[in-house]
């Protein structure tokens, strides 16, 4: 058998040179109107400089225009190297790569992390060429289209970087009682090895690799949740490049309930998007800890990430501090919006796609013990045959990778789903008295919210007996402040009055384990495009909590009140 020890691991670390970022001002011009196919391998004259990260679309220069964005930069290495990975965290929304002229491929996966092999480097200086396109194109873009409810960017929306290790550590909590876990080594070129591990910076512990596969207890260990949420380090001893950070945490759906670390679980949360009206999806860290600062403080535990993959960083900083997650592939397929919903769902092109983003978001979000629901394909039309077979693949995709943890979908076709019986849990999406019907007084609009979550929570328990179910998507819409005492429309006291209804109406419900208000923050969306959603006042989504700026609408008040009750009940 292989090993890996500290005599071989000192020979093998001195071939590794370390992570180079490529985050800073980059060489930049943009092409309106056109693809990558007509401008990507031509070389270009650097009119601009662009910052990395950012959304170049969100610029004054290129507002709201969409065509490609070239960008160029160098980097140097000491040593040549047989491989390296050019790591993308997330992008949008084609990308094409290329370094010193050698093409790496187009890749059609917007929000995804990328990590992309550039094949052999030789010691100097290297030049890389990016070309993102946020053009809505069905030809060659298969996940973004112009009619969902959120605005799609162009840009790499976080950082970019260069690795030359590309081994990875995949930890699989087996045993909570013991601080039992499985390490599964992926890119090892031995699948049969021994190591000396390291955990938590100093803890040895010798390991049997078999199959790429070894289980042993983790030393002096903690588990992980929202109130204690305590994490460890793996590595191999004198390689520090094969390391995981991970929790310890178990979570369950049986018996029409939630379950972490076997202990029940309720969901108290909000949708949230990756936006901000200077920034678009190029949120800065500061704006993602005042994100999670702002949902703990409203009392709640749970993120639904919507409708994409949320940041690797965010993702860190969630583990960090307690919060739960709700990770979701990009497609929509509305069978009420789109125009083309049935082709989308059979079209071999957009399974194909859905496929390699679902593995490849699962692969990704792996190690994040605040990860406990995976998901796809909001709001599809699950009541047709073709959104059943593309579900029921999606579920097998996750559940290859990651059987650990649970999966889900936000369904709105709640009067003839077909397609919940696969998930772990039932989630639903309704907005009684606000899309497709009318408020009316506040009297009977209450009514009709309370009648709304009786009735679908009914149908739902009753196709799906043991299935734990929840609210994905809940509220109304109010704009930062226009304020009323009658509470008119569009105001923030409906809003607060509104969702106020809501909360008391799902916490009522003794069949619903969760809410996830719609929405954590306003947020953009489409408004010149010949598809625009236009109810949107401002070119925004403004049911959020907080609006586009984070800065606290009335509803904040009852949210927080209303959950404090919840925990208040939950403790009793």
């Amino acid at each position: 058998m292989n090993s890996i020890q500290n005599s071989s691991a000192k020979a093998d670390i001195a071939q590794i040179p370390a992570d180079i970022c490529l985050n800073g001002a980059w060489d930049f011009t943009f092409e309106e109107g056109k693809s990558i196919a007509e401008v990507a391998k031509v070389d270009f004259c650097a009119t601009d400089r662009m910052v990395v990260p950012a959304c170049y679309d969100m610029m004054p220069k290129w507002l709201c225009k969409r065509g490609t964005g070239l960008y160029r930069r160098t980097f140097s290495i000491e040593q040549d190297v047989d491989n390296a990975w050019l790591v993308v965290d997330g992008m949008g929304l084609t990308g094409y790569f290329s370094i010193d002229g050698r093409e790496l491929g187009t890749y059609p996966f917007p929000y995804a992390r990328l990590e992309i092999a550039t094949g052999p480097l030789s010691a100097g200086e290297h030049t890389i060429v990016a070309a993102l396109d946020n053009r809505f194109d069905w030809d060659t873009q298969k996940l973004a289209r112009p009619y969902y409810d959120f605005y799609l960017f162009g840009g790499f929306y976080h950082g970019v970087s260069i690795t030359f290790d590309n081994r990875k550590f995949f930890v699989r909590t087996r045993d909570i009682h013991q601080g039992t876990i499985e390490i599964e080594a992926r890119g090892f070129a031995e699948q049969d090895f021994d190591a000396t591990l390291v955990f938590d910076g100093k803890n040895r512990v010798f390991a049997s690799f078999k199959g790429g596969r070894a289980t042993l207890d983790v030393p002096n260990f903690k588990l992980w949740s929202p109130e204690s949420p305590n994490l460890h380090t793996v590595a191999i001893d004198g390689i520090p490049t094969v390391k995981a950070r991970f929790g310890i945490r178990t979570i369950e759906a049986r018996d029409r309930q939630l379950f972490l670390n076997e202990k029940p679980l309720y969901l108290k949360g909000a949708n949230r998007h990756e936006s901000h009206p200077t920034f678009g999806a190029a949120t800065p860290e500061a704006l993602m800890l005042l994100d999670i600062q702002n949902l703990k403080s409203l009392g709640g535990n749970f993120f639904r990430g919507c409708h994409y993959q949320q940041s690797q960083r965010f993702l860190d900083y969630c583990d960090e501090m307690g919060v739960l997650i709700w990770e979701e592939s990009l497609g929509w397929g509305n069978g009420q919006h789109s125009p083309m919903a049935k082709e989308e769902l059979s079209d071999p092109g957009f399974i194909e796609a859905q496929i390699m983003q679902t593995k490849a978001m699962v692969a990704t979000s792996f190690n994040h013990p605040s990860v406990i629901i995976f998901a796809y394909l909001n709001e599809f039309a699950s009541q047709t045959e073709a959104g059943k077979a593309l579900s029921d693949k999606l579920v097998k995709t996750i559940k290859a990778e990651d059987s650990g943890r649970l999966v889900s979908f936000a369904c709105c076709s709640v009067k003839d789903d077909i397609s919940s019986a696969s998930v772990d849990v039932v989630s639903f999406n309704i907005y009684p008295g606000w899309i497709g019907s009318n408020a009316g007084e506040p009297e009977n609009l209450r009514k009709m919210i309370f009648d709304a979550v009786e009735e679908t929570t009914t149908r739902f328990r009753n196709l799906y007996p043991d299935k734990p179910i929840i609210v994905s998507e809940m509220g109304t819409c109010g704009v930062y402040g226009q304020r009323d005492p009658a509470a008119a429309q569009w105001t923030e006291d409906f809003e607060a009055e509104y969702d106020g209804d809501v909360i008391d109406a799902v916490f009522a419900n003794k069949e619903l384990k969760g809410l996830t208000l719609w929405q954590y923050s306003d947020s953009r969306s489409f408004h010149r495009d010949g598809n625009t959603i236009r109810t949107k006042p401002f070119a925004q989504n403004i049911a959020g909590l907080y609006d586009a700026y984070r800065r606290p609408k009335a509803v904040v008040q009852v949210v927080t009140a209303a959950f404090a009750r919840k925990a208040a009940g939950e403790e009793a």
